[in-house]
């Protein structure tokens, strides 16, 4: 059978693979394929703990990175997918960029702008019809790294590449609601909305709506509460409300922090982690407060906001103390 015939076969190959997954396991040797797709589909965090990777290749680590990022252990995916990328033996039924991408994003979440960008420079020279997409993300990394006047301008020339892909200027919108630029958001969102209009695959067009919803929620809120917490004049909450809407625009005005100006030595991050854990702290007393209330919703509030906090600081490799107990 043809090449062609197998990826007509197999349809499109997952993110990652170069092949369908009827083709691997056709193709590869049987317990390769085997023991990949049991690292993917059977493996528990306990087990894979005790799983010796030094003399793995490009395939089974491949797995293995999903597997750590199924189970949000960030560090030991990042570090999987460093090996991938600087490994010398391609795999043939892996599709790298797609792997360089992963790893571009995951750097780039944490803050380590200076390591993301290189690898996009290795797509562009492993697959050059990529550039654009590479253009996208350089343009974000700009935005996030604090100079989004070249980013815009940037993911400005990349749209008009893709004038009918909503998600691009959806990126950049992201990256600006990232970084506290909410006045320039508003713009991105009626540019998604166009491009909207042009998707034919309705499942897609869901979900990019939905994005645009999400994203124009968010962007609407993160300004609402900068302008209460700046302004000397009491908003409309009271009580454990308001010290919920407090501590999600303290929380906001981190991540502009964090994102702007990642935490490199130990005393920025000793520094970085003294002031989640204080938010985490007033999370934590607000969820006592709000039991001792008996206000449901708040509880829930107050527990999800608990879990926002050690997420933002899960992102760039902090730990509070506590927080996972």
């Amino acid at each position: 059978m043809s090449d062609a015939s197998d990826d007509l076969e197999d349809g499109v190959p997952s993110e990652g693979y170069a092949w369908g997954f009827a083709r691997q396991e056709r193709e590869l040797p049987r317990e390769e394929y085997r023991a990949h797709m049991r690292l993917l589909d059977e493996i528990e965090e306990e087990e894979i703990e005790t799983l010796d990777f030094s003399d793995a290749g490009d395939y089974i680590l491949w797995a293995a990175a999903q597997a750590f990022e199924e189970l949000e252990r960030d560090e030991d995916t990042i570090a999987l997918l460093k090996r991938i990328a600087a490994s010398a033996s391609p795999h043939p039924a892996l599709d790298y960029p797609d792997i360089l991408f992963r790893l571009e994003e995951k750097l780039k979440d944490r803050g380590d702008y200076d390591e993301a960008l290189p690898l996009l420079d290795r797509v562009e020279r492993i697959e050059p019809d990529l550039r654009g997409r590479c253009d996208e993300r350089r343009a974000e990394i700009l935005i996030l790294s604090g100079r989004p006047e070249d980013g815009l301008r940037l993911f400005q020339e990349t749209a008009r590449l893709f004038p009918d892909d909503p998600w691009v200027p959806l990126r950049a919108a992201w990256a600006l609601l990232t970084t506290g630029h909410y006045g320039e958001i508003a713009r991105f969102i009626e540019t998604s909305e166009t491009a909207l209009k042009e998707v034919k695959d309705e499942e897609e067009a869901r979900a990019v709506a939905s994005e645009i919803d999400r994203l124009r929620r968010e962007a609407e809120a993160r300004q609402a509460r900068r302008a209460r917490l700046q302004s000397d004049v009491a908003g409309p909450v009271a009580g454990l409300e308001a010290v919920k809407e407090e501590i999600l625009a303290r929380l906001d005005a981190e991540e502009v922090r964090l994102t702007g100006t990642p935490p490199r030595n130990a005393d920025a991050r000793a520094r970085a982690i003294e002031r989640l854990a204080a938010l985490h702290a007033r999370a934590s007393k607000g969820w006592d407060d709000a039991v001792e209330a008996q206000d449901e919703a708040l509880i829930a509030d107050f527990d999800e906001l608990q879990w926002d906090v050690a997420g933002l600081a899960g992102r760039f490799g902090l730990e509070i103390p506590g927080a996972g107990d």
